[in-house]
């Protein structure tokens, strides 16, 4: 199964999932704040796993 994606769009991936990690560490130190942290810290892992997925299958 071969999908086709654009190496651009597999970045905007990549940097929203690290976006999403460093928010959720920035966060970290609100004091009210614990129940989102965990929502965006999931979110940050999912795209950044999926946006080097699609890097890698884009090169290969």
């Amino acid at each position: 199964m071969k999908i086709e994606t654009n190496i651009f769009t597999a970045i905007i991936v990549l940097i929203v999932g690290l976006y999403d990690m460093a928010y959720a560490f920035n966060r970290r130190r609100q004091p009210n704040n614990k129940q989102g942290i965990w929502a965006f810290m999931i979110l940050g892992v999912i795209f950044t796993i999926g946006g080097i997925v699609l890097i890698i299958m884009n090169l290969v």
